[in-house]
């Protein structure tokens, strides 16, 4: 066991040390695609743009041209954030069971864990009934482009466990997000004479408003899941072109994230709402509502959105969780529903396989200054795929 620690060391610093910041990830996929080559597992490059690419792992190694149908497909994004004010984010700073650095929880930690339990599978020499796929994916952190080319393959799982920090506990389903943004049109005209303006901030009120106050349904998933309910924040407010200029537009740039069991569209309905009641009030008032991200520029995400996700607590794969989870940690596993966005979205809504989230780290220091992950929880986690994948053997 020793070993197998000294195996996911390394992997996890070498990852860190890796930048791949969103965007310029193909150093990393590289190694990932070169590790499988050099340890005897199946690889495969899945292109998602001409230089960015999917890197999915296989055990035993399989031809991913003919093979497509796996036992479990365990998902990790490798791409992350930018340094943002962290120091030294790409070298991997070992503090005692602690690695230290950019990406080393979210999500490098659930990667090498994922990575690991391929290994420890291969050098046990272990007989499946039915292969188990690690999908390595970039882009998570933006437009999501590998998870969606990857549930356009033929590519397909009895269940699913996405790698995402939850500090060992299992997340059943996660809110989907929902960038919007309100325009709202006004006139402009010199700050000395504001009258023969309309001024687009002061139009935009009325809509404000209604938004801060609005309250959605709050529903209860259960003793274990909490109760839940959709949001609205609002983010970014941009208007003007100088401080004595009348500002003709008004951008209000909203986070709104929607509960499982509700769609998309009941969120584009009560913005629409909102807009309505506020014309009601004000019929001069011109305001239009698209979907849209600052960072966002991929006609295919923009149409179909990022949706909740969710399986419940008598799942099959729950029941499976629990058992792999106890037999590892000696106790029982927790559980909650993700106020976050997950990819277990394309998982479950595009894939339809059966799937969870679990993983080491803890996702609070996601995107901090401050993210470091237990080398001890990166091994329970590999070692809870792996008694998850001995448990759906047939």
């Amino acid at each position: 066991m020793e070993n197998f620690k000294q195996l996911l060391k390394n992997l996890l610093i070498d990852t860190v040390e890796i930048p791949s910041v969103n965007g310029t990830e193909e150093n990393l996929g590289q190694y990932l695609y070169q590790f499988g080559l050099n340890n005897g597992l199946g690889v495969f490059k899945q292109y998602c743009t001409d230089t960015r690419f999917n890197v999915l792992l296989t055990y035993p190694a399989v031809d991913l041209e003919e093979t497509t149908d796996f036992a479990l497909i365990l998902h990790a994004h490798y791409d992350t954030v930018p340094p943002l004010d962290m120091q030294e984010p790409f070298v991997a700073t070992v503090e005692g069971d602690y690695i230290k650095g950019r990406g080393a929880v979210d999500q490098k930690g659930g990667l090498v864990a994922a990575l690991g339990t391929l290994m420890f599978l291969k050098e046990n020499r272990v007989s499946l009934d039915k292969p188990i796929c690690l999908a390595a994916v970039i882009d998570e952190e933006s437009e999501h482009r590998g998870s969606m080319v990857l549930s356009q393959s033929k590519i397909r799982g009895d269940f699913g466990i996405v790698t995402e920090p939850s500090i060992l506990r299992a997340v059943l389903g996660c809110k989907g997000t929902l960038p919007i943004q309100i325009t709202v049109e006004g006139k402009t005209a010199h700050g000395c004479r504001p009258w023969l303006g309309i001024n687009a901030v002061e139009k935009s009120l009325g809509i404000l408003k209604r938004l801060f106050e609005y309250e959605f349904e709050k529903v209860d998933f259960g003793k274990e899941l909490g109760v839940l309910h959709n949001s609205i924040n609002v983010g970014l407010i941009e208007a003007g072109t100088a401080y004595n200029n009348v500002p003709d537009k008004c951008v209000i740039s909203l986070d709104c994230r929607i509960k499982p069991d509700d769609e998309n569209q009941q969120m584009f309905d009560t913005i629409s709402q909102i807009i309505e009641e506020a014309k009601k009030e004000d019929p001069s008032l011109n305001a239009t509502f698209k979907v849209a991200r600052e960072d966002w520029d991929w006609p295919p995400i923009e149409k179909r959105g990022l949706k909740s996700a969710y399986v419940p607590l008598d799942s099959e794969i729950f029941k499976i969780a629990k058992k792999a989870h106890f037999k590892v940690n000696k106790k029982e596993i927790e559980s909650y529903i993700t106020d976050g966005y997950a990819d277990l979205d394309f998982l479950i809504n595009d894939m339809d396989i059966p799937s969870i989230i679990y993983g080491p780290g803890d996702p609070k220091l996601c995107h901090t200054a401050y993210e470091k992950i237990s080398l001890e929880d990166v091994v329970k986690a590999s070692l809870f795929y792996y008694e998850f994948v001995m448990m759906i053997q047939r």
